[in-house]
């Protein structure tokens, strides 16, 4: 019944904002950068392992009933090498490992206030729920799906009401949900349990606005 409720809740927002007639949609295309953390604490220490990737940002907005709107962002970010941590009270061990290709890929889906500090420029804030994926295949691979959170913060300028460029950054939070850690070229781990685990994923974007 909640879940329902709150279905409703969310198709009437959108309604409401899509009737307005002042409803102000943007497309924002351009490069990303994604460092990815994932950290497993157990018992005294933690594993963790790293990545420095970079790809391509997009976010697609509407803008109603003054200044709130809502957003879905996607971020698709690919490297090749990645750090691998372990430690504990009498160890510790850290390696960079190259590998076929590591990958962070992560999207946002929330809602946003902007302002508008002069005719041109806007500053927008959003925060929303965070779903992605990442990993590596090499030497043996790794994945992960995350779910959890984050913040979204853009600065824009527009050259003329269609065109304009934009800069910014996200941040979320997620819990690896799921995790199939490769151990030999023929047995693989899946681990459901997101006790003492914990990922991030940080992003630096800039590119094209178009407003529509």
């Amino acid at each position: 019944m909640k879940k329902r409720i709150c279905i409703l809740c969310l198709l009437t927002v959108f309604s409401v904002g899509f009737l307005s007639a002042n409803v102000k949609m943007n497309l924002e295309l351009g490069p990303v950068y994604t460092y990815f953390g994932s950290r497993t604490s157990s018992g005294s220490g933690h594993t963790s392992w790293t990545t420095h990737t970079g790809g391509l940002n997009v976010l697609f907005g509407a803008e109603f009933v003054k200044n709130f709107g809502v957003y879905v962002s996607a971020n698709f970010a690919f490297g090749r090498y990645y750090w691998g941590k372990e430690s504990y009270q009498t160890h510790y061990e850290g390696t960079r490992s190259p590998a076929g290709v590591t990958y962070a890929i992560d999207s946002q889906f929330g809602f946003f206030y902007v302002f508008h500090p002069s005719k041109n420029f806007d500053l927008r804030l959003g925060a929303g729920l965070g779903i992605g994926g990442s990993g590596y295949n090499k030497p043996l691979s790794k994945s992960q799906a995350n779910i959890g959170g984050g913040v979204d913060l853009n600065i824009s300028y527009m050259f003329t009401k269609m065109i304009g460029i934009y800069g910014g950054v996200s941040d979320t939070l997620y819990a690896p949900v799921y995790t199939e850690t490769q151990i030999s070229s023929t047995r693989s781990i899946k681990d459901t349990d997101v006790s003492g685990k914990i990922a991030n994923s940080l992003n630096i974007k800039a590119g094209i606005r178009l407003v529509f």
